[in-house]
């Protein structure tokens, strides 16, 4: 009966230890199923973090290079609205169409430099979202600078004294307000 009880007790210890046995060997190779599951996603990850940052760069490579002084002046960002577009010379409703117009009569990189744009979701519709204090970014053929709200206004359609020459080195943005034909928002940023 001894015998026969080490027998059983041998028996199942040895599946014992081939239960653990296998289960050492599944735990191990799972870990390392894992590790190189995680390392693909990981270098996937990469990958098109590299291909996005080559895409942007190449973007505003293509954006700059469309840059010519005459009818493409410069480029205006403004990051708080999501918004990146090239500046044209003039302000008449076939320019508008393309993106931000720029005030003939107004300076191009020093002084008040104006720009109107459409109040269209894919050009100023968020203009009224900005606070004083946001940051303006603006690329010319002449040199870049950037700016610092300081004024956000709601004027008569008609009211251009924003617009006049000044000492200090700021942009004026102008739009359309939703549902107020007779009105215009205009927002002031001074150079940094």
């Amino acid at each position: 009966m001894k015998n026969k009880a080490k027998e059983i007790l041998k028996f199942f210890m040895i599946w014992l230890l081939i239960f653990i046995l296998i289960m050492s060997i599944f735990l191990i190779v799972r870990k390392i199923t894992n590790k190189m599951m995680v390392d693909k996603v990981i270098k996937t990850y990469m990958t098109d973090i590299d291909v996005q940052i080559e895409k942007n760069e190449k973007e505003t490579k293509d954006v700059t290079m469309q840059i010519n002084g005459n009818t493409v002046i410069g480029v205006l960002k403004i990051d708080k609205i999501n918004f990146e577009g090239l500046v044209y010379e003039g302000t008449n409703q076939k320019i508008l169409k393309k993106g931000v117009g720029h005030f003939e009569e107004s300076p191009v990189l020093s002084g008040n430099v104006c720009f109107a744009a459409h109040n269209y979701r894919e050009y100023w519709a968020k203009l009224h979202t900005l606070e004083k204090g946001d940051i303006i970014s603006y690329i010319s053929y002449l040199g870049s600078k950037d700016y610092e709200v300081f004024n956000i206004k709601e004027i008569d359609e008609t009211d251009w004294s924003l617009l006049g020459p000044t000492d200090n080195n700021i942009i004026t943005l102008i739009t359309c307000i939703k549902n107020k034909e007779e009105k215009r928002l205009c927002v002031q940023a001074k150079e940094n």
